[in-house]
């Protein structure tokens, strides 16, 4: 049957017709595989000849889009967040994400664990501390004179906000079509596939392609950067407990124990590795939430929570869309753009992987799991660990303490903190771990995704491929480090991102006709079944 545009049925290619043999590696999409390949490992060779070129030419790429397209990035989230309540709670709520009958494979809280060990992990235990401080000693117009007591208050509920609804809408914008396409229509689990309800077999052509070639590109930068991140977090936790002296001699080690095991673990099944590793790690970070909240300032965190939620509700559509038109202090380009430009980064990796543990769920029970809950996780984290620090630092005795820290490296500030309580020989290398099997499920997850990108969507890529891109992925890190720092690269990956806002912007339309579509398809076989069991009953009673 030919397909056309507006068909129906959806008729998915086999792997094998659009992929080739690469021996040990199974079967890639050569051209993707190529074409990604070669661009991001020149781009990291350039920074390697000449990083002050690369940084230079990024920064200057940078301003441009915050200045000129930073409302499109604004404008766009705010928007997959309407989409998405818009989706959950309508006609399209019930639909399940599986075959009719198909039950989830995990438990809800081996799920939530994955979610959130594989959507923030270790950028929630990088940033907890320094983000409210920064917004408090120089945050936005709207939220008072620095160091005031009304920036104090804001800070929390900018926080909430950079890492809340908005930030998990970039995702499950991804995970729901993703979902639905590779466990409802069986079609392969590549962002391209997703535009099948608009484009047809031209998903499998040059623009089709081309989609796939950003993703996979914006998704290796966007890992990368995270397993640098990665690496200076847990050598900074080392070197402030144990003295080790903070610099590559350090760094190399560690990055090569974490690539280890993450590859280890790459190399078992999802319900052995991931969700194993997600599951304990979850644990020891609701332990060490209890003991701050206990052993913290405990009122506070629980007035500054409350308070925080207050202006998070109330002010929502106010911080989604400022722009700072007129005085243009540059605020919203170096926090909110730049924070929405990096989730999308993410947003192909982790889309793809929590649609593959999200089979038999209902796109309701997706989007309030995945956007809701998880929100109000990181919320709690926040409120908990970033308070316990904003009071340090509003209390006389103490000021300075934790921002001098910031200051010197973000990385260290949570440690610095812990270090203030009791039990802290117990407690950071508990935090530590915490920070280590986050790093690993997060990069775990993306070496299956990065598989199935450059393998024409193969749900299950081959170990080999998945341990290639996890070696690739710890070599590009290795080289960021020894220049000096992953800045260059993160810069480039919010720059890479803008083609990818349309993209998104195009599949929320690609999502609705699929779904139309779907509702279509399941009310003309309810209308054909009073007929053939009409034809069935005549057939019987003439025999």
């Amino acid at each position: 049957m030919k397909n056309k545009r507006n068909d129906l049925v959806f008729t998915a290619r086999s792997i094998e017709s659009v992929t080739q043999s690469w021996g040990i590696f199974g079967r890639l999409d050569s051209m993707v595989f190529l074409v990604a390949a070669i661009t991001c490992f020149g781009f990291v060779i350039w920074g390697a000849i000449d990083a002050k070129s690369l940084g230079a030419t990024m920064n200057s790429i940078l301003g441009v889009i915050s200045k000129d397209f930073g409302w499109l990035y604004l404008l766009s989230v705010f928007g997959f967040v309407v989409f998405l309540f818009w989706l959950a709670f309508g006609r399209y709520g019930s639909t399940v994400l599986g075959k009719d009958g198909d039950k989830p494979e995990y438990s809800n809280f081996s799920w939530f664990a994955m979610l959130f060990g594989a959507g923030m992990g270790i950028g929630l235990v990088f940033w907890s501390i320094a983000e409210p401080l920064y917004h408090y000693t120089a945050g936005p117009a709207y939220a008072g004179a620095p160091l005031s007591s009304s920036a104090a208050e804001w800070a929390m509920a900018i926080s909430f906000f950079h890492w809340g609804i908005s930030a998990w809408a970039v995702y499950v914008v991804i995970g729901i079509p993703m979902a639905f396409l590779i466990w409802r229509k069986g079609l392969p689990a590549l962002i391209s596939s997703m535009f099948y309800p608009i484009m047809g077999d031209k998903i499998y052509g040059p623009i089709g392609k081309t989609i796939d070639i950003i993703t996979l590109v914006i998704t290796f930068f966007g890992l990368s950067t995270t397993v640098g991140m990665g690496t200076m977090q847990l050598a900074s936790g080392i070197s402030f407990n144990y003295g080790v002296a903070l610099d590559n001699y350090l760094y190399m080690p560690i990055l090569a124990i974490c690539c280890i095991c993450y590859l280890c673990s790459a190399c078992l099944p999802i319900e052995k590795g991931i969700k194993v590793g997600s599951d304990i790690s979850m644990i020891c970070t609701l332990g060490l939430m209890l003991f701050i909240f206990i052993a913290g300032p405990t009122t506070f965190i629980l007035d500054n929570t409350v308070n925080a939620t207050g202006l998070y509700l109330q002010n929502f559509i106010r911080m989604s869309l400022w722009t700072d038109p007129v005085a243009h202090t540059g605020w919203p380009g170096s926090w909110t753009i730049f924070y929405w430009a990096w989730w999308i980064t993410w947003a192909p990796f982790v889309g793809m992987f929590i649609a593959k543990i999200s089979k038999g769920r209902t796109i309701r029970e997706f989007i309030i799991a995945a956007l809701i809950v998880p929100s109000i996780f990181d919320a709690v984290f926040f409120s908990i660990f970033g308070s316990t620090a904003l009071n340090f630092e509003m209390t006389q005795a103490t000021k300075g303490l934790i921002m001098n820290a910031v200051n010197t490296d973000v990385s260290s500030a949570i440690y610095v903190m812990m270090a203030q309580f009791p039990l802290v020989q117990l407690i950071i290398p508990i935090l530590l771990f915490v920070a280590f099997t986050f790093f690993v499920v997060s990069i775990d997850s993306g070496t299956i995704v990065l598989g199935m990108l450059s393998s024409g969507g193969d749900e299950s890529p081959r170990t080999s491929l998945k341990i290639l891109w996890g070696i690739a992925l710890a070599g590009a890190a290795a080289i960021e480090i020894f220049l000096g720092g992953i800045k260059p690269v993160q810069t480039l990956c919010i720059i890479m991102v803008l083609p990818f806002v349309f993209i998104m912007i195009a599949l929320c339309y690609s999502t609705i006709k699929m779904l139309r579509q779907d509702c279509v398809i399941d009310a003309n076989v309810v209308q054909q079944s009073p007929a053939l069991e009409e034809n069935t009953a005549k057939l019987t009673s003439s025999t």
